[in-house]
């Protein structure tokens, strides 16, 4: 897997933790910011488009799960506490060292820009989505036909989830307020 992968959702991360100290600043325990949160945050920030274009070539490997669409490499990741600056341990999050944003930058190169774009436009979109609890998230990516198309193949396979293609969540409809 490439490490940019981890770097940028590291980065999202960094940026999801900004978006939500401008609501709470004092609040720097994150205790809202739960894995299954995160993970939702991470669909919707990788699916909105930006004059046609997504995050969706970064983070590709989506899966169709109980509590909605799941990027597997980075739930993966998570569970073996593979990341560099933050930790996921009893299914909350704690930073493991301080964020070196100037070094990330640096990584992850031309694709910063990117991922700046996809969190402003989602800002723009639904400006208190980061307050939003982890069950409003899920309840949300439940109106995904994406989702939905995959939970019902996952379900006719007799199996607890199944790949979304990447296609499905371009080009059916989106979903980013309840």
């Amino acid at each position: 897997m490439d490490n940019r992968k981890y770097l940028c959702f590291e980065y999202l991360l960094y940026q999801l933790i900004s978006w939500y100290n401008e609501y709470k600043p004092t609040d720097s325990e994150y205790l809202s910011f739960t894995r299954l949160k995160v993970l939702k945050l991470l669909f919707f920030v990788s699916a909105i488009r930006v004059n046609e274009d997504d995050l969706l070539d970064i983070f590709d490997n989506f899966w169709a799960m109980q509590h909605g669409p799941v990027e597997s490499d980075i739930y993966n990741a998570m569970m073996q506490n593979r990341f560099e600056f933050y930790s996921f341990k009893n299914r909350s999050i704690s930073n493991k060292k301080i964020f070196e944003y100037n070094k990330v930058c640096k990584e992850i190169g031309e694709l910063k820009a990117k991922l700046d774009a996809s969190i402003n436009q989602l800002k723009l979109i639904n400006p208190n989505m980061v307050l939003m609890t982890a069950f409003e998230l899920v309840e949300l990516s439940h109106r995904w036909r994406s989702w939905k198309l995959a939970m019902y193949v996952a379900n006719l396979n007799d199996k607890g989830s199944s790949r979304i293609d990447v296609s499905d969540i371009r080009n059916y409809p989106q979903f980013f307020v309840l």
